[in-house]
């Protein structure tokens, strides 16, 4: 078994039989012997299994399982959303949609930009042959996958919208830089990678209840002419996320399960550091960061029903239907 790949490797491509292609529009990935494959998992697929293998018994979940037992449910709720769709209220989903790809296109860029610390200078065990010893090549793929998620996204969006007019006022929510410490313990390029890591993850993990909300409106019969074509290509998208999780997760089980170094000089647990650092980012994103989602969505529904004629009789279905957030 491998562990170590270069960077060509790890941004290398299957040979396909054909090109995904979408309404005359070339996207990334093809299909083999009739199966779709996501782009760049030539080698970056088997790297991650490799790395894997070499994990303590349970280290992955210790990293993945108290994000995966805390993902939100996604508001509005399918229900909810085909109700507005029904009566001609589609501006709150092209909000959503194009913020999805908006995200999906400043996720990867944030990574490619992260500086890799100098890990055999801020870990007191070796790397070598582990994801973090390949984080810049993988950060790298990363970004170039989810550059190509933006633009399906967003053909999803217009196949499904017939090309719907988008709001000018949109902007990803995404916390903005700060100087405050949140790690002080550990070298202050340790704390930026290890924060923007498990940011990216849990957003990525998160993005299960996105996915599974656009598959079930966007492919839903009785609304969109093309929904078979729409759900498709997203089901392909939620596939290319999977070495996204993969990837990171397996890093930062790996730092978890080393000795860290402190600035001065004083080791510290990896299980610790990391533990701290995903439960204030699991906090955040499904505390103070959800409901200030959920609560601007909320408006965004009562001003587009403004001036709709059955505007009372809608809202109390929708608030029927599940639950609303308060303004």
């Amino acid at each position: 078994m491998r562990f170590d790949y270069t960077r060509d490797e790890l941004l290398a491509d299957h040979r396909y039989d054909r090109p995904l292609v979408f309404d005359n529009v070339a996207c990334h990935g093809g299909f083999v012997g009739g199966e779709y494959v996501s782009p760049r998992t030539l080698w970056r697929a088997p790297a991650i299994s490799a790395w894997q293998a070499r994990l303590s018994v349970g280290g992955l979940e210790a990293v993945l399982a108290p994000i995966d037992s805390r993902i939100p449910p996604h508001f509005p709720n399918v229900e909810q959303t085909r109700l507005l769709l029904r009566h001609g209220v589609t501006l709150p989903v092209v909000r959503i949609l194009s913020l999805i790809a908006m995200i999906e296109g400043y996720g990867g860029e944030v990574l490619r930009l992260v500086a890799v610390p100098r890990f055999r200078d801020r870990v007191r065990e070796s790397i070598d042959g582990t994801a973090l010893a390949h984080l810049h090549d993988l950060f790298e793929a990363h970004a170039r996958d989810e550059a190509g998620h933006r633009a399906m996204w967003e053909l999803a969006r217009d196949m499904a919208l017939n090309r719907p007019e988008i709001p000018k006022d949109l902007a990803p929510n995404f916390p903005p830089p700060s100087g405050v410490r949140l790690l002080p313990d550990i070298p202050a390029d340790m704390e930026g990678v290890i924060l923007r890591m498990l940011g990216v993850l849990a957003v990525e993990v998160f993005a299960v209840e996105a996915f599974n909300w656009a598959k079930a409106v966007l492919g839903d019969p009785s609304l969109f002419t093309r929904h078979s074509e729409c759900a498709t290509l997203i089901g392909y998208i939620q596939q290319d996320e999977a070495p996204h999780v993969g990837y990171l997760a397996t890093a930062l089980a790996e730092l978890r399960e080393r000795t860290l170094i402190a600035d001065d000089g004083r080791e510290l647990s990896g299980c610790k550091v990391i533990d701290r650092a995903r439960d204030m980012i699991v906090g955040f994103q499904t505390g103070p960061r959800h409901q200030a989602n959920c609560s601007f969505r909320m408006q965004v529904v009562e001003r587009s029903l403004a001036e709709h004629p059955r505007r009372a009789e809608i809202l109390a279905e929708f608030q029927r239907l599940g639950p609303t957030t308060e303004r």
